[in-house]
Protein backbone atom coordinates (compact mmCIF):
# COMPACT_ATOMS: atom_id res chain seq x y z
CA UNK A 1 0.00 0.00 0.00
CA UNK A 2 1.16 3.60 -0.71
CA UNK A 3 1.60 6.15 1.71
CA UNK A 4 -1.08 8.54 0.24
CA UNK A 5 -3.47 4.92 0.28
CA UNK A 6 -2.63 4.17 3.70
CA UNK A 7 -3.00 8.50 4.26
CA UNK A 8 -6.70 7.94 2.49
CA UNK A 9 -7.49 4.79 4.42
CA UNK A 10 -6.68 6.98 8.24
CA UNK A 11 -8.52 10.11 6.34
CA UNK A 12 -11.94 7.85 5.75
CA UNK A 13 -11.69 6.15 9.39
CA UNK A 14 -11.63 9.30 10.77
CA UNK A 15 -14.38 10.68 8.81
CA UNK A 16 -17.00 7.55 9.76
CA UNK A 17 -16.07 8.10 13.61
CA UNK A 18 -16.73 12.20 13.26
CA UNK A 19 -19.82 11.37 11.24
CA UNK A 20 -18.81 13.10 8.28
CA UNK A 21 -19.16 11.88 4.35
CA UNK A 22 -15.63 10.05 3.73
CA UNK A 23 -15.20 11.46 0.19
CA UNK A 24 -15.81 15.40 0.77
CA UNK A 25 -16.39 15.84 4.70
CA UNK A 26 -19.28 17.35 5.06
CA UNK A 27 -21.81 16.30 8.00
CA UNK A 28 -24.31 13.56 7.15
CA UNK A 29 -27.71 13.58 7.86
CA UNK A 30 -29.56 11.59 9.94
CA UNK A 31 -31.15 9.65 7.12
CA UNK A 32 -28.03 8.92 6.05
CA UNK A 33 -26.26 7.38 9.62
CA UNK A 34 -29.45 5.90 10.00
CA UNK A 35 -29.26 3.88 6.68
CA UNK A 36 -25.45 3.01 7.57
CA UNK A 37 -24.59 5.11 4.39
CA UNK A 38 -21.10 6.76 4.86
CA UNK A 39 -21.21 9.39 1.81
CA UNK A 40 -23.84 12.36 1.31
CA UNK A 41 -26.16 12.54 -1.40
CA UNK A 42 -24.27 14.37 -3.46
CA UNK A 43 -21.43 12.72 -3.45
CA UNK A 44 -23.68 9.19 -3.98
CA UNK A 45 -24.90 10.75 -7.27
CA UNK A 46 -21.71 11.76 -8.50
CA UNK A 47 -20.56 7.91 -8.33
CA UNK A 48 -23.90 6.39 -9.46
CA UNK A 49 -23.17 8.71 -12.56
CA UNK A 50 -19.82 7.65 -13.05
CA UNK A 51 -20.41 4.11 -12.58
CA UNK A 52 -22.95 4.37 -15.60
CA UNK A 53 -20.24 6.20 -17.77
CA UNK A 54 -21.71 10.40 -17.98
CA UNK A 55 -18.88 11.81 -15.93
CA UNK A 56 -15.28 10.55 -16.55
CA UNK A 57 -12.74 10.39 -13.57
CA UNK A 58 -10.24 11.52 -15.21
CA UNK A 59 -9.27 14.20 -17.39
CA UNK A 60 -8.92 12.84 -21.24
CA UNK A 61 -5.16 13.79 -21.59
CA UNK A 62 -4.77 10.41 -23.76
CA UNK A 63 -4.78 12.23 -27.05
CA UNK A 64 -1.97 13.92 -28.38
CA UNK A 65 -3.31 17.13 -29.01
CA UNK A 66 -4.82 17.64 -25.37
CA UNK A 67 -1.11 19.40 -24.38
CA UNK A 68 1.29 21.73 -26.04
CA UNK A 69 5.06 20.81 -26.91
CA UNK A 70 7.53 22.20 -24.66
CA UNK A 71 10.63 22.09 -27.46
CA UNK A 72 9.25 21.94 -30.78
CA UNK A 73 11.43 19.14 -32.83
CA UNK A 74 10.81 18.08 -36.19
CA UNK A 75 10.52 13.59 -35.28
CA UNK A 76 8.43 14.75 -32.05
CA UNK A 77 6.14 16.64 -34.38
CA UNK A 78 6.24 14.27 -36.88
CA UNK A 79 5.11 11.77 -34.33
CA UNK A 80 2.48 13.70 -32.81
CA UNK A 81 0.98 14.28 -36.65
CA UNK A 82 0.77 10.87 -37.28
CA UNK A 83 -0.76 9.97 -33.89
CA UNK A 84 -3.57 12.60 -34.77
CA UNK A 85 -4.23 11.85 -38.77
CA UNK A 86 -4.35 7.73 -37.45
CA UNK A 87 -6.64 8.70 -34.13
CA UNK A 88 -3.77 6.57 -32.07
CA UNK A 89 -4.37 7.86 -28.61
CA UNK A 90 -0.87 7.62 -26.26
CA UNK A 91 -2.86 4.79 -24.39
CA UNK A 92 -3.06 2.82 -27.21
CA UNK A 93 0.93 2.99 -28.19
CA UNK A 94 1.97 2.73 -25.13
CA UNK A 95 0.30 -0.57 -24.45
CA UNK A 96 1.07 -1.96 -28.13
CA UNK A 97 5.07 -1.27 -28.31
CA UNK A 98 5.14 -2.32 -24.13
CA UNK A 99 6.28 0.93 -22.79
CA UNK A 100 4.74 3.16 -20.46
CA UNK A 101 2.31 6.17 -20.96
CA UNK A 102 4.29 8.36 -19.38
CA UNK A 103 7.25 7.43 -21.32
CA UNK A 104 5.48 8.59 -24.32
CA UNK A 105 4.05 11.73 -22.71
CA UNK A 106 7.50 12.68 -22.24
CA UNK A 107 8.67 11.38 -25.86
CA UNK A 108 5.90 14.04 -27.26
CA UNK A 109 6.08 16.53 -24.84
CA UNK A 110 9.27 17.34 -23.42
CA UNK A 111 12.43 17.59 -24.84
CA UNK A 112 13.64 14.38 -22.41
CA UNK A 113 16.47 11.71 -24.16
CA UNK A 114 14.96 8.22 -25.15
CA UNK A 115 16.70 4.66 -25.57
CA UNK A 116 17.04 2.43 -29.00
CA UNK A 117 14.95 0.29 -27.44
CA UNK A 118 12.65 3.00 -27.00
CA UNK A 119 12.59 3.97 -30.72
CA UNK A 120 12.72 0.76 -32.22
CA UNK A 121 9.35 -0.23 -30.48
CA UNK A 122 7.70 3.28 -31.47
CA UNK A 123 8.68 2.60 -34.88
CA UNK A 124 7.77 -1.67 -34.77
CA UNK A 125 4.18 -0.60 -33.92
CA UNK A 126 3.69 2.17 -36.52
CA UNK A 127 5.23 0.22 -39.01
CA UNK A 128 7.20 3.95 -40.64
CA UNK A 129 10.68 5.27 -39.11
CA UNK A 130 9.09 8.50 -37.36
CA UNK A 131 11.78 8.58 -34.36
Amino acid sequence: MSRNAGYMKKLRKSRVERKQCIRCGKPLSQESLIRGVKQCEKCLDYQRKRKLGQISSKVNTTYFYNRQYKKDEIKRKELGNYMVENKITIKDLAKESNLSQRTIQRILYTDANYTKKTKDAINKYLGKELL
